[in-house]
Formats: C-alpha cells, structure tokens, sequence
C-alpha cells in the first residue's frame, strides 16, 4: 500500500509540474482541429440527390430546394463536411470541357439542367459553415455504351478495359493518371472547393492482377501522386482524401478474409497519409464486430498525425439492406470518437430517413461533444470547438486512487488476471488524454511495452462487442 502511495503521489506531483492544469482539446482530431462529420452525398441515380430532373426554371428551384433542405438536416446534427458525388461514371454535374453531364441532374445524358449545381452546392455548404468535397469516382466508367464510357473511348480508346459489362479506365497505362489527374485539376480551377475525395482509387473488382503486388501498389500510388500534383500546384490548401478498402491489411489477430486495401486491391492508403500524397482518409468501414473495431484502431494508430474518419456502413441498418442494430453504430461511433477517428456515414439518405432513430441519437451524440473518458473524466468541449477557435478547455485531472500502476521492468508489463468475465483479448495503452499509442495482446502474463516511449500512461482492456474498461496505469521510464 506504501509503495502504491508513493507511486500516486509523484504521479500527481508530476502533472503538476506541467502547470498543475492539464490543458488538451481532447483527443487528437479536436487537438488538429473540429472533429469530421461526414456523408456521402450521393448523385447517381439520384438516389440521395436530386430526386427531381431539372428541365424547366420551376424544377431547377424544386431540384435546389431538396438540396437545401437535406443540408439544414444535416446542420441539425452537426454534419461539417459533404462529399459529393461530382464525378460518376466519366460524367459529371458540372459544366466541364473534358466530360459530358450525368443523367441525374435532367433525366438526359449530356444536357445542361440550366444552371451550376456544383457551384450551388459549394455555396449553400459554406452559408452552413460545412465544408463540400468533390467525390471523384475515378476508374470506373459506367456502361460500356453508356455516355461516359464513350466519350473516354473515343478520346482515349487504348485506356479502357471491358469487365462485364461495364468499363474501366486501366490502371497500369501511365495515360490514365494524366486523364483522372485534369478533371481533378478543372475541379479545383474552377470552383471553390475544400477537397477532393477520390473514390474507386484501386484495382477494379473483377481484374485478374497479373503484375506482383508490389507494382501494382506503385501503379495506383503512381496514379494518386499525379493527381496530388494536380490539385496542390493551383491549391495547396484543397484537401486531398480517398475511401480505401475499409480493413488496410490482415493484423496479427485477426484476417481481412481477403479483402483488404494493401494487399487485395493494391492501395497503400497509410503510406499515402505517411508521404503526404494524402491529407485525409475515409476507409470504407462497413463491417461490424471484430471486423471493426481492431481494424479501427489499426487505422488510427497508423494516421501519421493526420485526419482518418472511419465510413460507417448505416444502410446496414436498413431491413432491406442488412441486419444490424441500432447498438452496433452506437459503440462504432464511441469507438471512433475515443481513438481521435472522424465519422462518415454511407449515406446521407439513410441518415436523414431516421433509421431505427439514428437521425434522432446524433442530434443528442453531435450536440454533447463529449470527449474520451480520461483520468477523473473530461467535461464538453464549448460548442464553438474547431479549426481556429483558440480557446481551450482547462482540465483537471483526478487520479482514481481504486486503479493501480501496473507492475513492469521496462520492457514487459505484467498483466493482470482477466477474471471468469472479463472477455477481452486486447489492451490498450492511451495516453492521459485518451489517445491510442498501442495494442498490446492480451494473454499469457506478459506483454512486451518496448516500443513504448517513456511516460505515463492509462491501461483499457478491449472486449469483443467494442467496449472497453480502465484496468490501471502504467508508467515507462527509459534511460
């Protein structure tokens, strides 16, 4: 009991002497700035918007009007960033030199609906104080002898490759690059956008990958550093992102099943954020249990200090769709905001339908800017809390006297007994201010803490259903 006195007591002396006060914005995505909360807008179709074909000046404003609209109820839940569907299928909603108008926008492949929709939107994003995106779908090119396809044939017959139906822009052709990469750049000359958001940026389903995969990683990164150039020589405060594959690789606990992003389809999305050819990653995270959450914690400790939102797959929750309970998105969302992760929700019509309430839960989730329980816990950051607001919340912290320091050498942490309840088979070391440093697994009666800087940390085992507990402290001292 002295010795655990002792230890609490230079614990406390400690946070003391960085000023007694410790002062955080929370975890990592409030440190760097507001927390993500995004939807895929989707176009095609009209299946999130528009749901009216503008072909007469009381139909453009009815098409304006449904816009308007779902972004006042996404406002209501806090959502602060819109990816748009701008480019679909080697088609686009906007007028472009390079490819023809979409469908969705009049009904008509190719025919102007009489005004900028994409201005429109960017406009009506920012009187909200929302960001907007240019979603760029990338390969995929639509049918075969759909509008899209053909221009792209005709222009550049060598590029496209056929699977089924349907065609592609080749992946392994340098040309393809220089044809992604100029409707990024007319994007960014053109219109004021805050990003653009690359989608479908990796081999298409169904292409027999015949190079090593090595090569083709370098083919699609060879692809993305094109269009970074792109973008950042007109803007280098547009912010480039993309929506990998939502597992980036198998873990040493737990398999991808084959479908990853690094290995299966080629994309080195963690290396893009750790070159800087990435500003922004928004995995396509459609998966729940242990298909989930270690994969999640995966993405946020490989982020390199950059903003990676998890893509949550709501439509899930549709009985059409899928099985999942309201629950299940519920510890998701819990998970992302306690590991510094941004929230993006696939998609926006299945959000604003109130699916099992879920519209209704983030209009209480969003308001309450709850922060990851830390030592004593943290109070809601201010309402205004984001990009350039200075003020900071000042925090104290109170050390529970009930969790000890775990016992370690400096190199191994002795682990406590789980007990006949506890199913947990990950640890999680965080620092003070609840942001994940490592995984350690959690069996046997040891777990190597080597790669551990020197510091103070808190303990939390991780259990299946994504839920966590605080078993103690640990302190790492380092010569």
């Amino acid at each position: 009991m002295q010795i655990f006195l002792s230890k609490m007591k230079k614990f406390i002396t400690l946070l003391y002497l960085m000023t007694g006060v410790l002062t955080v914005n929370a975890q990592k995505t409030y440190l760097e700035g507001k927390e993500i909360r995004a939807v895929w807008l989707t176009t095609i179709g009209g299946i999130d918007w528009p749901t009216t074909y503008a072909n007469s000046p009381q139909t453009v404003e009815r098409q304006k009007r449904e816009l308007t609209y779902i972004l006042d109820r996404l406002q209501k839940v806090r959502i602060n960033t819109i990816l748009l569907q701008t480019r679909i299928r080697g088609t686009v909603i906007y007028p472009s030199r390079l490819e023809p108008w979409d469908p969705c926008m009049t009904g008509h492949p190719g025919k102007s609906p009489g005004y900028d929709p994409l201005r429109f939107a960017i406009d009506e994003c920012h009187k909200r104080g929302m960001e907007l995106h240019a979603w760029i779908v990338t390969l995929p090119a639509g049918k075969w002898n759909g509008p899209g396809c053909q221009n792209l044939r005709k222009k550049h017959p060598s590029l496209l490759r056929k699977i089924g139906a349907d065609g592609f822009l080749n992946p392994e052709h340098p040309q393809t690059a220089d044809v992604v990469a100029s409707v990024c750049q007319e994007v960014v000359q053109n219109y004021d956008v805050d990003g653009i958001h690359l989608d479908y940026i990796r081999y298409p389903d169904g292409w027999k990958i015949k190079v090593p995969r090595a090569t083709g990683r370098e083919n699609i990164t060879y692809i993305v550093r094109k269009i970074n150039r792109a973008v950042k020589n007109i803007n280098p405060k547009v912010k480039l992102s993309c929506s990998p594959v939502g597992k980036y690789d198998d873990l040493p606990r737990y398999r991808s099943n084959g479908w990853n992003a690094y290995t299966a389809v080629c994309q080195d999305a963690q290396g893009w954020l750790r070159t800087g050819l990435m500003d922004q990653l928004y995995p396509m995270m459609y998966f729940k249990g242990n298909q989930f959450y270690p994969f999640a914690i995966n993405w946020a400790e490989n982020s390199y200090h950059r903003e990676v939102s998890a893509g949550l797959g709501i439509y899930f929750l549709d009985p059409h769709e899928g099985n999942w309970r309201i629950d299940e998105v519920k510890r998701q969302l819990a998970i992302c905001r306690q590991y510094g992760l941004g929230q993006c929700f696939f998609r926006a019509k299945f959000l604003l339908d109130n699916v099992q309430g879920l519209y209704d839960y983030l209009r209480i989730w969003n308001n309450q800017d709850l922060l990851p329980t830390t030592l004593g816990g943290l109070p809601p950051l201010p309402s205004d809390a984001g990009s350039g607001n200075k003020q900071r919340a000042q925090i104290k912290i109170t050390p529970r006297a009930d969790l000890p320091f775990l016992e370690n050498n400096g190199r191994y942490l002795t682990l406590p007994p789980k007990g006949k309840t506890l199913d947990a088979d990950i640890l999680i070391v965080k620092s003070l201010t609840g942001v994940a440093v490592a995984t350690l697994p959690y069996r046997g009666t040891h777990a190597s803490i080597e790669k551990i800087p020197a510091g103070i940390y808190q303990v939390c085992s991780l259990n299946r259903k994504g839920i966590t507990h605080r078993l103690g402290y640990l302190e790492v001292k380092r010569r």
